[in-house]
């Protein structure tokens, strides 16, 4: 499952051909990977209240708009979209379908088996990407792009991530597929407390005649 699903979220360009020349994380760009661990400071504070914007476009497509709100406290997490919630209280994932009123229920694996939030907002950690440190736009902006080695991300031909005065300002990409996924943040919060029982588990009795399919594995 892709992120931003947020997050399956995120305007690329062709991949750069000087990428050829990297082989591991280790070739990333200094200056690139402190701007990147230096806005990140926000999204790794105890708790976080993400507000962003999600634009989606796949080739013969409508455009998708949406607003959304990531919640995230530690390895817990609740992301709000239009169509649907994911939420986690790090050892149980809950995949809630508005539309059908169905709730897919999975073992939370520390994001092996798809992007997490988390793995998002924290791409510089990645062990499967390379940065550079594109360009600098004369708004301040300072323009980083990932590109994808062999593992969790190639799937994505490309990030480009834009960051201005220490803080995130959006995360794009390309799949390989040609679906184009742009966030862009809104706002970021650090509040001092989150209800973990409300927000990170899902409660089957707010949903009437909600559909339960546990999907986890023994």
């Amino acid at each position: 499952m892709k992120l931003f699903l947020f997050i399956s979220f995120i305007s690329l360009f062709l991949v750069t051909p000087g990428y050829s020349q990297y082989l591991s994380a280790t070739d990333s760009d200094p200056a690139a990977v402190k701007l990147l661990m230096d806005a990140s400071k926000a999204f790794t504070a105890k708790n976080a209240q993400v507000n962003f914007k999600l634009k989606i476009t796949s080739p013969g497509a409508p455009v998708q708009t949406n607003e959304g709100v990531l919640y995230q406290s530690g390895k817990s997490y609740r992301l709000e979209l239009k169509e649907y919630i994911i939420l986690s209280d790090a050892i149980t994932r809950w995949v809630y379908l508005k539309g059908p009123n169905e709730v897919n229920i999975y073992n939370e694996s520390n994001g092996q088996d798809w992007i997490s939030p988390q793995d998002f907002l924290q791409l510089h950690t990645s062990k499967d990407l390379v940065f550079v440190l594109a360009s600098k736009n004369p708004d301040g902006t300072s323009i980083i792009e990932a590109k994808p080695l062999k593992g969790r991300f190639d799937e994505y031909s490309k990030f480009t991530i834009g960051i201005k005065n220490g803080m995130l300002q959006y995360i794009n990409g390309l799949s390989s597929d040609g679906m184009r996924q742009d966030m862009s943040i809104i706002s970021v919060a650090n509040p001092t407390t989150l209800d973990a029982n409300k927000l990170f588990t899902f409660h089957p009795e707010l949903y009437p005649g909600v559909h339960i399919e546990d999907l986890r594995l023994d």
